[in-house]
């Protein structure tokens, strides 16, 4: 049975509100009660499918610029946690800031309220555990809690984007508390942990039109401040109850007003945010994953192969989708980076027939068919009473191909997609050692120590066969 707890409203802020009514409070208590044993059976699975996913595009990721720069920033001190697909390991600090550039690395992470959730959540939770050497059960209660706070922070203050990156601001609060649940931290120690993460967070996009590094690095930087606040908290530092909704707190910062800070909290406890995670097949950005989906259905249909005989193409988008760094990146474009936040390159060349699944692809600076074709694509805001729907129109021959659907409807991860996922991705490691770490994630909850899983994870990915 699904516990629920007694979550209000939370009323205008008030610097003499009661202390235990504040929402890193009331999130520290839904962190504290969050246990394996009130977990329903769904939630374990889905959690244990996320953190799948997560491990497979952290092998996927072996050897990509981002998350080497960072090992070797990183990777002086050995420590007790395990960096995912590398035979080495570092101090729970590092190894959760590398860890969480290799899940995001060839950027088919998950996505859940404009963040990358597994990358931020899985690495924290799991240098813990390793550290602590706590049970598979404690890691999925972890991950679940990290998950809803990870959500609910960018939930209290939508209007943070595109001013800030959610990933980089509500990620940190989220891996905070995935961290804080697995050092068993007091709920007073889990507040303080919140309290010191929002003042951590940070982040904005314009790497994304760049195409530099340092979007991809912010969300190392958000899981490692997080792990931080939490062993900060851990250690006795304190932070104010009014983190968030103070008037010099994060929500006043980062999103201009506390007027939507209730739905922080509305509903805490009585379903779990992890149900509304999405995942990614392609490796670009989630904002370009729809329209890609749709150009492939109307490629499919009509055969587009020839560019020639493309006469232009519109592509409709939601205006918080159209406003994220990067998606009129107006090309050509000069590094992968800029290719996969594109929707202009990203929709050419799923109208191309271009292997849009394979992330080599996207180092393709000097297609000229796929360039010329981008060139000419027109972006729209769409209507607001279209709500998230995304439309790709083609004229096409004289005539107008249109295809349409809801933004990430496609994205609904099953657990059959999910292992298949994992399969193609982490196919490096060979057969037996794929079929062992299937193994110990789907039994996740029957094992005593995460190190079982850990020391499968423990091995160079570029030998391991």
């Amino acid at each position: 049975m699904q516990k629920t707890l007694s979550v209000q409203a939370v009323p205008p802020h008030d610097d003499h509100a009661a202390a235990d009514a504040t929402v890193s409070r009331r999130w520290a208590t839904f962190i504290d009660e969050t246990r394996f044993e009130t977990l329903p059976a769904a939630i374990v699975d889905r959690a244990k499918i996320r953190i799948l996913d997560g491990l497979a595009t952290a092998i996927d990721a072996h050897g990509l610029p981002v998350p080497e720069t960072v090992l070797a920033f990183a990777g002086g001190q050995p420590g007790p946690s395990t960096v995912i697909g590398y035979a080495r390991r570092l101090p729970a600090v590092d190894a959760a800031f590398v860890n969480a550039t290799l899940v995001n690395g060839s950027s088919r992470d998950d996505f859940l309220e404009k963040s990358h959730p597994c990358a931020l959540v899985l690495p924290a939770a799991l240098a813990v555990a390793e550290e602590r050497d706590a049970s598979g059960r404690e890691l999925i209660a972890a991950l679940v809690a990290g998950y809803e706070i990870t959500g609910r922070a960018y939930l209290g203050g939508p209007r943070m984007l595109p001013r800030f990156r959610a990933s980089g601001v509500a990620g940190a609060v989220g891996a905070a508390a995935a961290a804080g649940h697995a050092m068993r931290l007091t709920p007073e120690q889990l507040s303080n942990a919140l309290g010191c993460a929002a003042v951590f967070a940070s982040g904005f996009g314009a790497g994304f039109v760049a195409g530099t590094m340092d979007v991809k690095l912010n969300v190392g930087i958000a899981c490692r401040n997080g792990l931080t606040a939490a062993g900060l908290a851990r250690a006795g530092a304190t932070a104010t109850p009014l983190a968030f909704e103070g008037a010099s707190g994060f929500y006043e910062a980062f999103a201009l007003g506390t007027e939507q800070v209730s739905a922080a909290v509305s509903g805490l406890g009585e379903r779990y945010l992890i149900e509304d995670v999405v995942y990614k097949e392609c490796p670009v950005c989630i904002f370009t994953q729809t329209p890609i989906h749709l150009a492939r259905e109307l490629a499919a249909a009509h055969r587009l192969g020839d560019p020639a005989e493309i006469e232009s193409v519109v592509v409709t988008a939601p205006e918080a989708t159209y406003t994220n760094p990067g998606f009129t990146n107006p090309g050509p474009n000069r590094n992968h980076l800029q290719n996969v936040v594109s929707a202009r390159h990203c929709t050419a060349a799923a109208l191309l027939g271009r292997p849009v699944e394979q992330y080599d692809f996207y180092d393709r600076l000097d297609d000229e068919p796929v360039n010329a074709l981008a060139a000419r694509i027109e972006l729209r805001i769409g209507d607001p009473a279209r709500g998230d729907e995304v439309v790709v129109e083609v004229r096409h021959r004289g005539r107008v191909l249109r295809a349409a659907g809801a933004e990430c409807e496609t994205l609904r991860p099953s657990a059959d997609k999910v292992i298949a996922k994992f399969r193609r991705l982490t196919d490096r490691l060979g057969p037996p050692q794929v079929d062992r770490l299937l193994d110990a994630v789907l039994s996740l909850d029957r094992l005593d120590s995460v190190r079982t899983l850990t020391r499968l994870l423990n091995v160079d990915a570029r030998s391991a066969r």
